[in-house]
This record gives C-alpha cells, structure tokens and sequence, in this order.
C-alpha cells in the first residue's frame, strides 16, 4: 500500500508562544507565509510479524521523530503489524526555518491515513501532526498554516480547530538567503526569559497587524520583532540591514539562520546579498494529497 501528499513549507515572521500543558491547546500565535517549496512525502505500508517504521530524508536514513511519532499514532489505531517505510523529499534546508519537520509530520499523517484507508478528516491528521510537534518542542505554529495555505495570521494558538487563523491571498514570490549552518527551535523555547521578550514583542506586533493587515506591514513588523526581541543576531541581523541599504524590508526566518523578503521579482534581489538563496512563491493552497 503506497499513497504520496505535499506539504509547503512556512517561514514566521513572529510568534507569540502558548504552553498550556495540553499540546491540543498549546501552540502559538503570530503571522507567517506559506511557501511554494515544501516536503513531498511517500510512504509505503506492507503487513508483518515485526512491526518497524523507517524514515529517510532526501535518500538517507534519519531520526525524524515527529514523523515517527504521527506514525506510531496513526498504526496504532489500525490494530494489526505493519513495516512502514516513510520517505521525506525536499530542497529546504532543516533547522532554517521552513517548517520542514512540520511538514514532514503532516504529510506523514495525510499519505499514511491514505496508504491505509483510514478515512479520517484533514482536521483530525493536522491535529496530530501538531501534537507531535508540540511534544518534540519543533514547532508551535507551522502545521495549522501549511493546512490553510497564503499568508496567514494565527489570531488563537492551538492545533487546526482550537487554534485560529486568518488567511490572506497573494501572488508575491519571496528570496531566503541562508546566511548560518541553522538553529533548534526546542533550545530557542526552553529559555523563560528569553520566551517572555518575545511574547512581549510578538503580542504588539500582532495586535498592529491585525489593525491593517497587509504583505508590507507583515514585514516590517517581522523586522521589528527579530530587532527587538534579539533572536537576530551575528550575520542574520547584518544582512537585514544590508537588505535595508538597498531599500528591500527583510526579516529573520522563525527559527532560522536565514532571512527572508517578499517581492514580486525576487530574482533581481539574489545578488545582493553574497549567502545561497531559496526562491520561492507563496503557496494559496495548502498541504495537499499527491
């Protein structure tokens, strides 16, 4: 039994951090955008004796433990031994920023529930994908955005239906430059004092951006969160103000060594910084079956 699903990958722009001790109710609230770049996962299911789950990235074997884990709870509830080989494809970096371990969670969930007949909804796998994420400490708000698609603000923190969002259509493509090997977002969550600078900052900026809602205000607030809240440190924060010189609004991917910025031509912006960079649009649809 073999089934395939997408999931784009998604950058934030600022966050505000909810831990309730409920993983259904924890998660967080801030504004982020959907990429046309993502995580293609196949997974392919066969019945045996000895139950085992295998999980390689881009060809290799790897201790993806969030897939693991949507994995396990999705066997679980079919009763019987299966051998579930589980294979992550992408051209995004790990630990830049890109929801790629959210992704790979949520297209977990979406090919397994498929491969398996299991017939549940899109809200009940997200749900799973998000809890998984919550108990590894890698994300808070990536898969409740890969579900919806576009540019989308997270008003209420918590998993695809206790959480929710706005979603706001565009066309606008974006440039990432990587300008560092990359961060663990579990390291970043685990510091109180730095968790309230952030909630701090990220609780303002919300609320202005809820006042006028647009691509501009989006990242200029996202500029201001990395400035203010320190996360942006070393080259991050010296590219942002390269960027800046050269009359470009950009930003920190949350939690990234790598900056992002929105622009209909995105090409004309990749010499201006000398880091690899990521070209990309913004995804309108959503995580997707294949």
């Amino acid at each position: 039994m073999r089934a395939g699903a997408f999931v784009p990958g998604h950058i934030t722009g600022f966050f505000e951090v909810f831990l309730t001790g409920d993983a259904l109710t924890s998660g967080s609230r801030g504004a982020g955008v959907v990429l046309s770049e993502g995580v293609v996962t196949r997974v392919e299911v066969r019945r045996a004796s000895e139950p085992s789950i295998e999980v390689e990235l881009n060809g290799e074997a790897c201790e993806c433990e969030v897939s693991e884990r949507v994995a396990t709870a999705l066997l679980r509830s079919c009763g019987s031994g299966y051998a579930l080989k589980i294979s992550h494809t992408t051209p995004l970096p790990v630990m830049q920023g890109f929801g790629t371990s959210a992704a790979g969670a949520l297209g977990t969930a979406i090919a397994l529930n498929e491969a398996l007949g299991l017939r549940m909804s899109a809200l009940e796998l997200a749900r799973i994908a998000h809890c998984a994420e919550v108990e590894c400490r890698t994300g808070l708000g990536d898969v409740v955005a890969q579900l919806s698609g576009g540019l989308v603000v997270r008003t209420r923190a918590g998993a695809p239906g206790v959480g929710e969002v706005r979603k706001f259509y565009s066309s606008a493509g974006l440039v990432v430059f990587l300008v560092g090997r990359g961060l663990k977002t579990r390291e970043v969550l685990s510091s109180p004092g730095v968790l309230e600078r952030i909630n701090r900052i990220a609780r303002g900026c919300l609320e202005e951006l809820l006042r006028a809602p647009c691509a501009e205000r989006f990242m200029s607030l996202s500029k201001k969160f990395a400035l203010k809240s320190g996360l942006a440190r070393g080259k991050v924060r010296e590219a942002i103000y390269e960027l800046e010189e050269h009359g470009i609004e950009a930003s920190m991917a949350m939690l990234g060594e790598a900056v992002f910025a929105l622009s209909e031509k995105p090409d004309e912006l990749v010499n201006l910084l000398d880091f690899p960079s990521i070209i990309a649009r913004v995804d309108n649809c959503g995580a997707r079956l294949l």
